[in-house]
């Protein structure tokens, strides 16, 4: 038996359960489950493991696990949390991260915001990807909700659908269609996007291996990028979400750089 330390932090709300680079555990499919179960264990959209980097470009690796116990390469709202962690815990003002997506950098802004640098997406169909060669900014969906579709990878899968209002019901519904098709062999998060005004956009996202959260960060950045790049949108956006909002900025570079909140809720400790 050994024991484990950890805080739970949320970012807009999607909270995390996140293990310590002193506590780093290897974390099993069942073991992810009941973590993240609400009633019988810790509770969280998602687990996140730190380790301590060796390597001299980085100073922490991570990985992260949906709550259904798959992995997932990236997440923007949990990135923040550890972010604001590590660089409190150490005074510093940046970081560089490692991902399975890639590295990415976090700083903290002086009015204690984090900024997560998500890079540059790709929109190639083989690394998002899909099953087959097809147009990734119009895949051509005609569901009762959700239209055309516009796909983008980044460091995780989205796609990305315009619709005239925000509705949950719906985006359930067709989602469980899209997932079915076997289109994304890998799976794919999936946003509805309303756009407010050229400056901001309302959003909610269904989750790959967890469902609708209360706010995404990539998804935040994915419908943020689409929106721009189909000239809905300027480089800058607010993107609301049920939880919260995130600015976004579209840097010249064509990065993606999302500006938030995270909270810290609680530190504690499990013996497994």
């Amino acid at each position: 038996m050994k024991k484990y330390n950890f805080i739970k932090a949320h970012g807009l709300g999607n909270d995390f359960v996140i293990f310590l680079e002193d506590s780093y555990i290897n974390l099993t499919d069942e073991l992810v489950r009941y973590i993240s179960d609400r009633k019988k264990g810790i509770g969280c959209d998602l687990v996140v493991c730190l380790k301590q980097s060796d390597a001299t470009y980085s100073d922490l690796e991570t990985t992260f696990f949906n709550k259904d116990g798959s992995e997932a390469e990236v997440c923007g709202n949990a990135l923040r949390c550890v972010g604001k962690y590590y660089l409190e815990k150490l005074k510093k003002s940046n970081t560089t991260i490692e991902t399975k997506a890639g590295l990415i950098d976090i700083e903290m802004l002086r009015d204690g915001m984090i900024a997560v640098d998500l890079g540059k997406p790709n929109l190639n169909w083989n690394k998002i990807p899909i099953r087959m060669e097809m147009d990734t900014k119009n895949l051509g969906f005609n569901l009762k909700y959700l239209k055309e579709g516009f796909s983008i990878n980044v460091g995780n899968p989205h796609v990305i659908f315009f619709v005239e209002k925000i509705d949950q019901h719906q985006l359930r519904v067709d989602s469980k269609k899209i997932l079915e098709s076997g289109l994304f062999p890998e799976g794919v998060n999936i946003s509805a996007v309303k756009k407010i005004s050229e400056n901001q956009l309302k959003v909610i996202t269904l989750e790959r291996g967890v469902g609708i959260t209360s706010a995404c960060g990539s998804g935040a950045g994915a419908s943020a990028y689409a929106s721009h790049k189909l000239k809905y949108c300027g480089n800058r956006v607010n993107v609301q979400m049920t939880g919260g909002n995130l600015n976004i900025e579209i840097t010249k570079d064509d990065h993606i750089l999302t500006t938030g909140d995270s909270k810290e809720i609680f530190k504690g400790e499990i013996v497994f």
